[in-house]
């Protein structure tokens, strides 16, 4: 038997109290709010299951970056420390939309004489096949109303990178990704809670001699389940715990720290089929 189920979900962040950007191109190989609902849970039943996930990143003033991931896990019929083994991947498709401007402040000629201020905008787009997420080894338990998972991820390049373009699809360097997620469902009350936890090792960027510090990333929500529609709230928060080093890094060891929270509507759209 094959089972496979196809998730959208839409969230809207109204409430950020503190985001201070750094690491390269100030964003991480883990999406923010990548992971909520049912987080925790891997399915019992062996199969393939399918996932969309669409997320969008404002990188500053004028850049903004959209990721649209789709994630295949298989879980198998083994079991691996009394917990369900599975494994996945997550290819994406990203675009990223850039615009930098340049004011040259007013000039004062050899006669007196003044000009300007003058600006200058230009900018770049791309849309193309991102990088993507192996996670060779996926753990899930479960006990009673509470269930609870352990993976690692890889982070892979395969996405278009220059240094000659101010808008890429990817962030070209390597980066390794524990993963924890626990969730409580009450089936009766139909409310569930769940919170993941992951941690980017970000390796350099061999381009432009720059290596991002660690990130640590939490996604939370708490949402109560109608027939095939859930309503809630989600929060999200990630800490940078290194400094970002390199010869690229020239702006100095600057550390991020990005929250959210806000409403959350999820819809589900099941697809299965059996032999």
């Amino acid at each position: 038997m094959t089972r496979a189920g196809m998730i959208f979900v839409i969230c809207w962040t109204v409430f950020a109290p503190k985001a201070i950007n750094a690491a390269e191109f100030g964003s991480s190989p883990y999406p923010k709010g990548f992971s909520d609902i049912f987080s925790g849970i891997v399915p019992t039943a062996p199969g393939l299951y399918a996932t969309v996930f669409n997320g969008n990143v404002q990188l500053g003033v004028d850049a903004k970056f959209t990721a649209d991931f789709l994630t295949l896990t298989y879980v198998t019929k083994w079991k691996i420390l009394g917990g369900t083994y599975a494994f996945g991947v997550a290819p994406s498709y990203m675009s990223m939309d850039t615009d930098v401007g340049l004011t040259v402040s007013r000039l004062t000629g050899p006669l007196g004489r003044t000009f300007g201020p003058f600006e200058f905008t230009f900018g770049d787009t791309e849309s193309a096949v991102g990088d993507t997420g192996i996670t060779p080894i996926l753990l899930g338990w479960h006990s009673g109303n509470f269930f609870w998972n352990a993976g690692m991820t890889a982070f892979a390049p395969t996405g278009v990178y220059s240094t000659r373009n101010l808008a890429s699809t990817s962030l070209n360097h390597w980066a390794v990704i524990p993963t924890f997620a626990i969730t409580y469902f009450d089936q009766k009350s139909q409310w569930q809670a769940s919170s993941a936890f992951a941690y980017a090792v970000n390796f350099e960027n061999p381009a432009t001699d720059y290596t991002s510090g660690n990130l640590f990333h939490n996604d939370s929500c708490i949402t109560k389940i109608f027939g095939p529609l859930q309503l809630g709230v989600v929060a999200y928060a990630m800490v940078q715990t290194t400094p970002d080093s390199g010869r690229g890094a020239k702006l100095g060891a600057n550390e991020s720290q990005v929250y959210g929270v806000g409403p959350m509507r999820w819809a589900e759209r099941p697809r299965c089929h059996s032999p």
